[in-house]
């Protein structure tokens, strides 16, 4: 077992509830508790980060924030701090079940792919400089200021928000292995992404105009504005030339056609020579498109 046990147990009712004026009805979970871990924990971080959906983890000071058992938890390299407890009997037996948890994303690291993703501790007000403060709802927040609390919480990214000015510099998070091949940390270095995405982009736009000017050739053969000879025309091809221009539209070299078809190489080259002139092309490409639009093949 990698943790044992714990130590310097703390049961204790938060300051804000004990300046409640309402004291005598207050609400049943009120209990926060603390204990110190026999082992540090800060290398299972990536890995409950992977494991729990709701994880966050955050740079400085290093630690990671989740629900466990329904009680919020942060957990620090060797401290636990969690809340609300209904009593300090829920909260030793909440310590236990703690342990074991750890103890299990430590068994399982191999079957776990981490997640080195950290969040730095920013304010609201320091996320609330970047954004345009117009509340104009784009990012799918009602206000600015509640799409600053979520990124600053780490359930948000802020290049949601259409009106964010690009980023000055980024950030690439790099594993550091041990002998053994197991990642003992990281390192994170500054990266200029800047012209990756104007190569995708690019890309990207490109893949537009190709599929627009796909979708106007589709239309345009529906309206029959390519020139296409009505019925089926074989242009005076002899029947041993479609079988040359057949091969040559699945690709075939001219060795090939002239292994497959029994005959020489120099009588493959006479056959194309003669396609090519009934057909008005230049290569073998154009010789394969008029084929097959043609129905020649």
């Amino acid at each position: 077992m990698f943790i044992k046990s714990f130590s310097e147990f703390r049961c204790m009712i938060p300051t804000f509830i004990h300046s409640s004026s309402d004291t005598d009805h207050r609400v049943s979970k009120i209990w926060s508790a603390s204990f110190r871990l026999d082992q540090d924990v800060h290398h299972l971080f990536p890995y409950i980060n992977a494991t729990l959906d709701d994880a966050v983890y955050y740079e400085n000071p290093e630690h990671v924030r989740f629900l466990f058992d329904g009680y919020r938890c942060f957990l620090y390299p060797d401290l636990t701090v969690a809340h609300f407890f209904e009593s300090k009997q829920a909260a030793k037996n909440f310590a236990a079940c703690f342990i074991d948890f750890l103890n299990d994303i430590h068994n399982q690291k191999e079957n776990i792919k981490p997640n080195y993703d950290q969040i730095k501790q920013i304010s609201i007000t320091d996320i609330l400089k970047i954004l345009p403060k117009t509340n104009c709802k784009e990012c799918g927040y009602l206000t600015c200021m509640a799409f600053a609390a979520a990124i600053m919480k780490g359930t948000e990214a802020a290049d949601r928000c259409p009106s964010l000015a690009s980023p000055i510099s980024e950030n690439a998070v790099y594993p550091i292995f041990d002998n053994k091949g197991n990642i003992v940390n990281s390192v994170s270095l500054q990266i200029n992404t800047s012209k990756l995405k104007n190569r995708i982009q690019e890309q990207h736009e490109h893949i537009l105009m190709l599929e627009a000017s796909l979708f106007t050739n589709k239309q345009n053969e529906k309206q029959g504005d390519f020139h296409q000879i009505s019925g089926k025309n074989d242009f005076g091809l002899t029947n041993r030339e479609i079988e040359v221009l057949k091969l040559i539209s699945e690709g075939y070299t001219n060795n090939e056609i002239s292994c497959l078809l029994f005959i020489s190489p120099h009588t493959v080259k006479s056959h194309m020579i003669n396609i090519f002139n009934k057909l008005s092309v230049n290569d073998r490409t154009q010789a394969a498109v008029l084929a097959t639009r043609n129905e020649i093949i």
